[in-house]
């Protein structure tokens, strides 16, 4: 650590730390992503408690990277409550996605199917949504475990990712593809 780290906002390592464990998921270096998802939430962690103790609300931005981090982690319940009040403040893709992935994790079917059953329709993401359609009529219909569910998420999530980083690459203007789907 640095002398000039401790000057840094706890919210500025989360959210730093959580674009570097992205890019190593994204190279497909998942202990290292797991060592920077760590640091992340425990930025995200310091940050969420200072804004409660500030009495302020803090960023959707930050309360989406905080719970993607969470679920990565195995924090299920405490994604849950990150991610359900990023959804009650702004509709952001991913706080859907990994709210149900987090909802299926803990046992929480009619939970998983309504995060997952409310994925905006408006963002381009056609492996998620293809995925989403699966998952959701095998929920409902009593054909899937909540295991399996989140495994096909989890690589639809993927998949999505490679496809959209492949596009970003492609296009001369890179902000036409969300990187995170919105935050």
């Amino acid at each position: 650590m640095s002398f000039f780290s401790r000057f840094v906002q706890h919210s500025v390592k989360g959210q730093k730390n959580f674009e570097r464990a992205r890019s190593a998921e994204e190279r497909g270096e998942y202990a290292k992503a797991k060592e920077f998802f760590e640091l992340s939430v425990d930025a995200y962690d310091h940050y969420l408690a200072q804004q409660r103790d500030k009495g302020k609300q803090p960023f959707p931005s930050h309360l989406v990277m905080a719970g993607v981090g969470f679920v990565r982690l195995g924090r299920n319940e405490d994604a849950l409550t990150v991610l359900d009040e990023c959804i009650r403040r702004k509709e952001i893709p991913d706080a859907y996605l990994h709210a149900g992935y987090a909802a299926a994790k803990l046992g929480r079917k009619d939970d998983a199917i309504a995060y997952w059953g409310a994925y905006p329709a408006w963002i381009e993401q056609p492996v998620i949504h293809e995925a989403l359609r699966e998952v959701l009529n095998s929920l409902r219909q009593d054909r899937s475990s909540l295991d399996d569910a989140c495994l096909v998420m989890a690589q639809a999530i993927h998949r999505q990712d490679k496809d959209n980083a492949k596009l970003r690459k492609g296009t001369p203007d890179q902000h036409t593809i969300p990187a995170n789907r919105g935050y």
